[in-house]
C-alpha cells in the first residue's frame, strides 16, 4: 500500500518538475505555485514513504549545503536587508529543485521529457514576446517572467544549448521513425531559438553562446559541426538585419559603431563599469569580507561614503547589482558565498573533464551540462548575478547532468 502511494507521489513530483520547466520563463504566479506544490508534495511523499532518514551527502550535495549555509549566514549577520528574504528564497529554491532532480532517479526518457518542456516553454515565451512587440506592448523581445532582455537572453541561451544537445546526439531512447520526427522538431526549435537570441541582441549572451559552441566544436572535432554553427548564426544575423527593426535588434551594432567612432563607452557599458568600481570599493572597505553585506542587498551600498577618481558617470538612482556574477557574490555573500559557488562550479568542471576523458561525452546531457555552466559563467563576467530564472534553469540542467548514473550508463551513449 505504501509503495503504491509512494509511486503516485513520485509521478506528481515529476509532473510538477515538468510544469515548472514549462512556465518558468513566462508565468510568474504559476511558477511560484509549481515550486510551492513541489515542496509540499515532496514533504508529504517523504512522510508517506517513511523516508525521513538523513544520509551522508556526497560531494555535490555538500557543495549545495555550502552554498545554502553561506547564504543563511550572510542573511542572519546582515538582517534587515533591503530586499528582505528574497535572496535567501532564491537560493533555497535553487538548492531544493536541484537536489530533488539530482536524487529522483529519473529514467533517460524522463530526463528527455524535462528537456522537451524546457524547449516548449521557451518557444511559447518567444511567441508571446513577438506578439507583444508586434502590438507595441514591448520595445524589445524578452520573456514575461525571466527578467529584462539580457536575463531573458541568458535563459534562452541555456535552453538553446540543451535543445542543440538533444538534436545533435540523437538519444538512444528514440528509434526509427520516432527518432527522425523528433530530430526535425529539435533542430527546428534550435533554429528558432538562435533567431530569437539575435533578435534579443544581448552581447553577453551571444558571446557566451559562441564560447559554448566553440567548446563543442573543439571536443567533437568535426567540420560538420562548424558548418552547422556558422550557418545557424549566419542565418540568424541575416534575418535579424533584414527584418524591420521592430525588436530594436540593431542596437548592438549601434553601440559598437558609437564606441568605435567616439572612443568612449556607451551609457549602458559605462554604467556596468561604474557598478564594478562600486563593488570593488565596497569590498575594499573590508568590513564585510567573510559573509558580505547580505544576499540581494547590493542596493544598500552607500556611494556617498566612497571616493572615485575619475568620478562615477551613473546617476544617484538605486543600484541593482554589480553587473558581474562573481563580484556580486563577493560583495553580497563575501568570501564564503563566492567560494561556495566556485566550489560547485569546480565540481561540475571536474565531472565534465572526467567524462570527456572516459569517452562519456557523447550523451546529450554532457553537452547540456557544458552549456548550463559556460553560458551563465561567461555572461556573468558582464552582467546578471546568480539569482534570476536563468540560474534556476541552469541548476535544473546541471542536476540532470550530475545525477547518479545507473549501471551501464556508458553503453547508452548515442
Amino acid at each position: 500500500m505504501i509503495g503504491a502511494w509512494s509511486e503516485r507521489f513520485a509521478r506528481i513530483e515529476y509532473a510538477l518538475v515538468c510544469a515548472l520547466a514549462l512556465v518558468l520563463p513566462t508565468l510568474e504566479s504559476p511558477k511560484n505555485l509549481a515550486v510551492f506544490l513541489l515542496l509540499l508534495t515532496w514533504v508529504v511523499h517523504r512522510i508517506v514513504a517513511r523516508d525521513v532518514v538523513l544520509r551522508r551527502p556526497d560531494w555535490v550535495e555538500a557543495s549545495l549545503l555550502f552554498i545554502l549555509a553561506a547564504c543563511i549566514l550572510s542573511t542572519v549577520f546582515n538582517w534587515p536587508l533591503v530586499n528582505g528574504l528574497k535572496g535567501l528564497k532564491d537560493t533555497l529554491v535553487q538548492v531544493f529543485v536541484f537536489w530533488l532532480i539530482y536524487r529522483a532517479g529519473y529514467s533517460e526518457r524522463q530526463y528527455l521529457i524535462i528537456a522537451a518542456t524546457v524547449a516548449a516553454g521557451v518557444l511559447i515565451g518567444l511567441g508571446w514576446g513577438v506578439l507583444d512587440v508586434a502590438q507595441g506592448r514591448l520595445g524589445q523581445l524578452q520573456f514575461h517572467s525571466a527578467g529584462i532582455v539580457t536575463q531573458s537572453a541568458l535563459y534562452l541561451s541555456i535552453a538553446l544549448a540543451t535543445t542543440f544537445a538533444v538534436a545533435w546526439t540523437r538519444p538512444t531512447v528514440l528509434s526509427g521513425i520516432h527518432l527522425v520526427r523528433h530530430q526535425i522538431l529539435w533542430w527546428t526549435a534550435a533554429v528558432i531559438m538562435v533567431i530569437g537570441l539575435f533578435l534579443m541582441a544581448s552581447r553577453g549572451a551571444i558571446l557566451a553562446v559562441v564560447v559554448t559552441y566553440a567548446i563543442y566544436a573543439l571536443v567533437i572535432g568535426r567540420r560538420t559541426l562548424w558548418f552547422i554553427i556558422l550557418g545557424a548564426m549566419g542565418l540568424a544575423v541575416a534575418l535579424a538585419l533584414i527584418l524591420p527593426d521592430s525588436f530594436n535588434q540593431s542596437r548592438w551594432l549601434t553601440k559598437t559603431r558609437e564606441m568605435t567612432s567616439t572612443g568612449r563607452l556607451v551609457a549602458a557599458d559605462q554604467e556596468r563599469v561604474d557598478n564594478w568600481r562600486i563593488a570593488i570599493a565596497r569590498v575594499a572597505q573590508a568590513d564585510a569580507v567573510i559573509v558580505g553585506i547580505g544576499p540581494r542587498n547590493f542596493a544598500a551600498i552607500d556611494r556617498t561614503a566612497m571616493r572615485f577618481d575619475p568620478p562615477l558617470v551613473i546617476g544617484s538612482g538605486r543600484l541593482n547589482h554589480a553587473h558581474n556574477l562573481y563580484l556580486n557574490k563577493l560583495v553580497e555573500e563575501g568570501v564564503l558565498g563566492l567560494s561556495a559557488l566556485l566550489m560547485f562550479f569546480g565540481l561540475v568542471i571536474a565531472r565534465l573533464v572526467r567524462d570527456r576523458r572516459r569517452g562519456e561525452w557523447r550523451h546529450w546531457k554532457w553537452f547540456a551540462g557544458v552549456g548550463a555552466l559556460t553560458i551563465p559563467g561567461v555572461a556573468g563576467l558582464f552582467g546578471t548575478p546568480w539569482y534570476q530564472e536563468h540560474a534556476l534553469l541552469a541548476m535544473m540542467i546541471l542536476a540532470i547532468y550530475l545525477a547518479p548514473r545507473p549501471p551501464g550508463y556508458a553503453t547508452q551513449l548515442s
